[in-house]
């Protein structure tokens, strides 16, 4: 299986304080919380300790099949390489062969992963200092909340409750995308329906132009600009078109007049044989709490009690 990460399409742009009212009363059970930290560049991350130092920003990375260090701190770190182990790895805009390194000991909020290996990137084009990703290689370990108003995450070791944990949330039993782990869900955008992968590690959602075509999105309008361009592991690039989508509606949920990018990514165009696909980013889940189970495959949605949508 090929190891994908869509946020690694950010590097030019764009590829975690806790809030202080009453929490929900699933998370008051759970086993930690860590902070949800805005970055200059605007990416979300966690700390995350590596070979018992740190904490260092880490991407939290629904996107993300496997984790990933930049070079830079992998470098810092001294983390040793696998010797003679390279890897394919896919972004929003190709693939190329990477090196894996080794770390003894991963951790965010008290959960663990010995002898992780993650893939080698380049540093990001946009000058963010973060160092690394985690995947779903690593949450698959636990059921994750991502408070975002909140600025929270709550971390619960298996086994846990996922239905006390989501409570009252929009719940969907995702489809996964066909070669990779990544989780799916159906969308629909000004009533066009498709299919998104869910995709915390990027900052935007981005339609394919299929997708804007079947939903009468016209990216050509004066209402669409050029937006800074999207890099990938093989170096390859392209300039999405940022403007108004109309209504964006998943999980039981409708969002009026959103934003959102319109870019040809070859990991959507090759996955889903050209279908109507999109990436659901950052900037339309980040209005929700979101209820994360890798391993079941299950999805949920639900208002946080920092800020209603």
């Amino acid at each position: 299986m090929r190891c994908l990460l869509t946020s690694l399409g950010v590097w030019s742009m764009a590829v975690i304080g806790v809030c202080g009212v009453q929490a929900h009363a699933a998370d008051r059970s759970s086993d930690s919380q860590v902070p949800l930290s805005a970055s200059p560049n605007g990416h979300d991350t966690v700390p995350v300790y590596v070979n018992g130092k740190g904490p260092y920003p880490f991407i939290l990375d629904t996107g993300a099949d496997g984790s990933a260090v930049y070079r830079w701190f992998a470098d810092q770190a001294q983390l040793p390489k696998v010797a003679g182990k390279e890897e394919d790895l896919s972004g929003q805009t190709g693939s190329a062969k990477v090196s894996m390194f080794r770390m003894d000991d991963v951790s965010l909020g008290g959960l663990h992963d010995h002898n992780a290996e993650a893939y080698g990137l380049p540093d990001r084009k946009d000058g963010g200092q973060q160092a690394g990703v985690l995947g779903n290689d690593f949450v698959d370990k636990a059921v994750v909340v991502f408070d975002f108003p909140c600025r929270q995450v709550s971390i619960y070791p298996k086994p846990a409750d996922v239905q006390k944990i989501l409570g009252g949330a929009h719940v969907v039993h995702a489809g996964v995308d066909q070669g990779t782990t990544l989780l799916t869900l159906p969308v629909t955008v000004s009533g066009a329906e498709g299919i998104a992968v869910l995709d915390t590690g990027s900052r935007q959602t981005r339609l394919t132009p299929s997708f804007a075509s079947k939903a009468g999105i016209d990216v050509a309008s004066s209402a669409f600009r050029d937006d800074a361009a999207i890099y990938g592991t093989s170096g390859n690039k392209r300039v999405p078109r940022t403007g108004p989508v109309g209504e964006v509606r998943f999980a039981g949920l409708a969002l009026a007049n959103a934003t959102a990018q319109v870019v040809d990514l070859p990991m959507l165009a090759d996955d889903f044989h050209g279908e109507p696909a999109m990436l659901l980013g950052a900037d339309l889940v980040g209005r929700y709490r979101l209820i994360y189970d890798h391993a079941s495959k299950t999805i949920g949605f639900d208002a946080s009690r920092c800020k209603a949508y």
